[in-house]
């Protein structure tokens, strides 16, 4: 990592700021209908988009999802609005250590096979991210602002916690060059409010 990359410090704070800007007041939120996604997972080897791997690469993240779109029917479709601030970390050999903040807002579609939203479900979301480095471990980005996208499976229980594991990539889309895609897997238990 050089020396002119922006402090970790600044990063921490923009992310911060950006997930509470987007918060609703309390008084517009309706209680059931917001969900805080605590996340832990890791880097991923080059078996699916990436071209290089960053197996190694620790994990930690936090969601805020607003849901603004609720349609029960034979398959229960939901919209929501996701914000989410994202650390990932890896020590090398040497001593070396590579840190990367991750900020994305997209919107993600859930649908449960049955009428009710309850049980399993599927997930896809495909928005933006800001990646604070361009460079973590054996990965070049060429942009630092890129694509993102996340497929996930799930399981609502009652009382409407929920938990899933997530595949998430990020890439510039091809909008620069070279376009190597940086993966990651989670594991992630959801809470509504």
């Amino acid at each position: 990592m050089s020396e002119s990359h922006t402090p970790v410090t600044k990063s921490y704070f923009f992310g911060l700021l950006l997930i509470l800007a987007a918060l609703p007041s309390p008084s517009h939120a309706e209680k059931g209908n917001q969900e805080l996604i605590l996340s832990g997972g890791g880097g991923m080897g080059n078996f699916l988009i990436q071209q290089d791997s960053n197996a190694g690469a620790k994990l930690v993240g936090a969601n805020w999802s607003y849901q603004f779109y609720d349609y029960p029917s034979q398959h229960h479709l939901q919209w929501w609005a996701q914000v989410s601030y994202s650390y990932m970390w890896d020590e090398r050999a040497g001593g070396i250590e590579d840190r990367q903040h991750i900020v994305e807002v997209k919107p993600v579609l859930r649908m449960y096979p049955s009428a009710e939203a309850k049980g399993f479900f599927g997930e896809a979301g495909l928005g933006a991210a800001y990646l604070d480095e361009r460079e973590f471990g054996n990965i070049s980005l060429s942009t630092n602002l890129n694509f993102s996208m996340h497929f996930a499976a799930g399981y609502t229980f009652p009382g409407d916690c929920a938990v899933s594991l997530r595949y998430s990539h990020f890439s510039n889309g091809y909008t620069n060059t070279p376009n190597p895609g940086f993966d990651f897997f989670s594991l992630n238990w959801h809470i509504p409010f």
